[in-house]
């Protein structure tokens, strides 16, 4: 079965330099705490989003303080979701007898903004 995606681009009013700044930040930190939890997912075998947020979400929030709880919850979600592909894969290729390697990382880590 396949799965049709759609991406849709939807324009909006030019952003200040300084502001399209602040989202880029943003970006960067949203990816370092998604690259933490995957990171410490598949180390550990978590695969679950309710057994990652009950493991890391309130590390998350002390180490982020200054951003919204939706983001360290969304952070949960997003990693725990690539870790159990990530895990998935890992033990198909293992029990499918194939010998290359998955590799240390998890994924390459790709979230975008705009520019």
């Amino acid at each position: 079965m396949s799965e049709v995606t759609r991406t849709v681009v939807v324009r909006s009013v030019p952003l200040p330099r300084r502001l399209f700044r602040v989202f880029v930040e943003l970006k960067g930190v949203y990816k370092s705490m998604v690259g933490r939890l995957v990171t410490y997912a598949v180390e550990n075998g978590v695969a679950s989003f309710v057994k990652l947020k009950a493991l890391k979400y309130l590390e998350l929030r002390s180490s982020y303080p200054q951003l919204p709880s939706h983001y360290a919850y969304t952070a949960c979600q997003d990693a725990a979701t690539r870790a159990k592909s990530f895990l998935k894969l890992r033990r198909r290729a293992w029990l499918g007898g194939i010998t290359q390697r998955l590799g240390e990382s998890p994924f390459g880590l790709t979230i975008t903004c705009g520019g």
